[in-house]
């Protein structure tokens, strides 16, 4: 069977069904990227364990990049909307959900070290 190929945006799985994105997903988290865009929305698996792609190299990297362009993480989810709230002198939103115990305290923990940055 040949390679399936793991997309960072799930809009981007040429037959988007339950089975494709769950198995894409399934995919990316073996190979330890938690993070995948759904458009502008980012899915967020939980590893449990800390993974070291929160350090100074990544804050500089995803700093002032449009959305889409690098891998999928939250430092970019961060950037945009801070450059949003710059650009267009308006308050930005990041909404974050998820079942209790999912990650939603570190997920915010990590887009306040960006923001910060």
């Amino acid at each position: 069977q040949p390679q399936q190929k793991d997309y960072d945006d799930l809009c981007g799985l040429p037959d988007l069904n339950e089975k494709t994105l769950l198995e894409n997903l399934r995919s990316r988290f073996k190979q330890e990227k938690i993070y995948t865009y759904v458009g502008s929305i980012l899915i967020v698996i939980n590893p449990f364990k800390f993974l070291p792609i929160y350090n100074p190299k990544y804050v500089k990297m995803y700093d002032n990049h449009q959305l889409g362009k690098l891998e999928p993480h939250i430092y970019a989810v961060a950037d945009v909307a801070y450059h949003a709230m710059l650009q267009r002198r308006k308050n930005q939103c990041i909404v974050i959900s998820g079942e209790s115990g999912s990650g939603k305290t570190q997920s915010t923990n990590f887009l306040i070290h960006h923001l910060t940055a």
